[in-house]
């Protein structure tokens, strides 16, 4: 017969509740906020591995990830109408100082042109050379490839919706971080 006193004790533990991290009923499942954690997690994950393919689509051609980002916003906007800086700004969600330093970068390498804007003088106008060009185009075949393995497992009905959420998410992004801002200043003040 075994000796029970020689055997580890199992002990259960359980664990105390964890607060919600939102209190909204359309996000709330169950009274939980479980799948509104899994699904910002996965935002996580899917961002580093996207994260990761646009860094090797920029190796590829010779450009850190955000210059790469960069050159390739240029080229599309500018498909339609000239773009300048504070467009490309908009357009990414980040200041014109950053837009201005790495468009800087892009021009020395010979991948970016600046111009004056005739109509305002005051505003640059940006344009992506035929070396910068040359280089996207190089690099189209593999980043097909690799964007339709990434986004494969959607429909065009997903893909439309995916669109539209995200940009909705990145505008109340905006305004979450101005009430967290508000928030922390209100605790601390300077």
């Amino acid at each position: 017969m075994k000796n029970c006193a020689s055997s580890p004790s199992v002990q259960q533990s359980v664990q105390p509740s964890v607060p919600l991290t939102i209190s909204r009923d359309e996000l709330l499942v169950d009274g939980n906020d479980q799948l509104f954690r899994k699904l910002v997690h996965a935002f996580f994950a899917f961002n580093v591995r996207h994260e990761m393919i646009r860094d090797g689509h920029a190796k590829r051609i010779g450009l850190a990830g955000t210059e790469y980002t960069m050159l390739i916003t240029i080229a599309h906007l500018s498909q339609d109408t000239p773009v300048n800086v504070k467009a490309v700004a908009e357009h990414l969600h980040v200041s014109t100082g950053f837009i201005t330093n790495t468009t800087r970068k892009l021009q020395t390498m010979g991948l970016v042109n600046k111009s004056s804007d005739p109509d305002d003088k005051r505003r640059t106008i940006l344009t992506v050379t035929q070396n910068g060009l040359a280089r996207l185009e190089e690099l189209a075949p593999f980043q097909r490839r690799v964007n339709d393995a990434e986004f494969g497992s959607l429909s065009r009905a997903e893909f439309l919706q995916l669109g539209a959420a995200i940009a909705r998410l990145v505008d109340t992004g905006d305004q979450a971080i101005e009430i967290q801002k508000s928030l922390e200043s209100a605790d601390h003040p300077a």
